[in-house]
């Protein structure tokens, strides 16, 4: 006896139950990928929001340095002129 061809009605497919759980797999997957992208694309902002609060840091450190040179060398500015002038003051006593 040869054994019966197996028609079209027996040859399995899946069911609606194993569809419908692959695509719950699906979207979950989806839903994780997209909580791990958005906390990955945080971390970055988070990085470059420390870098520039660090050079703004640096930033207004060099500028108090520079304000404190600044007065600084305005006081010597102050005393030159004040001395130039001094010398003037001499000199137009010295005229006849």
């Amino acid at each position: 006896m040869s054994p019966k061809s197996i028609g079209p009605r027996h040859h399995t497919h899946p069911t609606l139950a194993n569809a419908i759980s692959v695509a719950q797999l699906i979207v979950l997957s989806i839903g994780v990928l997209t909580v791990v992208a958005n906390l990955g694309k945080k971390d970055a902002l988070l990085d470059r929001l420390n870098s520039d609060m660090s050079e703004l840091r640096a930033i207004a450190q060099d500028l108090v340095k520079s304000q404190v040179l600044s007065a600084a060398n305005d006081k010597t500015h102050e005393d030159s002129l004040r001395q130039v002038a001094a010398r003037l003051d001499r000199l137009e006593g010295h005229r006849p």
